[in-house]
């Protein structure tokens, strides 16, 4: 694979594992307009762990209270941590068992494109609402087990293609009468176990075959997980800062193109 594929590979999942725009979109796009081939499992694997190391260097306080939270009751992180662990459940059963058939059944452009458009509306309505409660929480230790379930099975929403989990978890956040701000870092914080889980299963399935190696050198992985990383880091930086200004119509507006595009050239 040419060093410039792997930089637009790292461009693009840096981004798109964070902002609310859907990751399968912009890889059916990119292969649309580059015809690039499929990355392989080793890529794969180090791009993803770009992310991950993104998201736990920017967020490397608040993941360091909550983890401590888990084993000791006195911190005030000690509830909000578990009913994480416990809202992170829905997501990963359903890809254990049925994360292959997704992304064997539904990674189709029509599918991805019609399911753009419609959690673009959910993120809408969401965004409204948000803007239009008089008061919303700006502390995470203010909502109940129930509300954190409920964004937590949002989460595994995301699993279908053309959803964007950063987009659905805040969108249900903003629907848990969080604020913009609020709802967008626990929509981080809630999916470090889920980008985390994914990477190393990723990375256990690559170095259990050691033929997906052979296509790459060192100066490609290198650069696929420096270029995730740091582009991962911008897009945190970046979400955060519209959200706060803007709310998500930005978002919602790019992702209707997205839509529009993809239904223009496989239609």
């Amino acid at each position: 694979m040419e060093l410039i594929q792997i930089i637009i590979l790292g461009i693009i999942q840096g981004l798109t594992e964070f902002l609310p725009v859907s990751s399968s979109g912009h890889l059916i796009l990119t292969s649309l307009v580059l015809n690039l081939k499929d990355q392989g499992l080793a890529l794969d694997a180090i791009l993803h762990l770009g992310t991950l190391m993104a998201i736990l260097i920017f967020f490397k306080k608040d993941l360091f209270n909550i983890f401590l939270g888990l084993f000791d009751k006195r911190r005030d992180t000690h509830r909000v941590a578990w009913c994480i662990v416990a809202a992170s459940f829905p997501a990963g059963l359903i890809g254990l068992f049925f994360g292959d058939w997704i992304e064997s059944s539904l990674r189709n452009p029509t599918f991805v494109a019609v399911n753009l458009l419609f959690w673009s509306l959910i993120l809408y309505v969401a965004d409204r609402s948000g803007k239009s409660k008089i008061k919303s929480k700006s502390e995470l230790k203010e909502l109940n087990f129930s509300q954190i379930f409920f964004i937590g099975c949002a989460q595994a929403i995301a699993l279908l293609p053309g959803t964007s989990r950063s987009g659905i978890t805040i969108a249900a956040g903003l629907f848990s009468n969080l604020n913009h701000i609020t709802a967008t870092r626990f929509s981080f914080l809630l999916g470090a176990p889920i980008i985390f889980a994914a990477g190393i299963y990723k990375l256990i399935t690559f170095m259990s075959e050691p033929n997906t190696l052979q296509q790459y050198t060192h100066l490609h992985l290198i650069v696929g997980l420096g270029i995730s990383f740091l582009v991962g880091l911008l897009a945190i930086k970046l979400l955060l800062q519209v959200v706060e200004k803007l709310g998500l119509f930005p978002f919602i507006a790019y992702r209707v193109v997205l839509a529009a595009v993809i239904l223009f050239y496989y239609a």
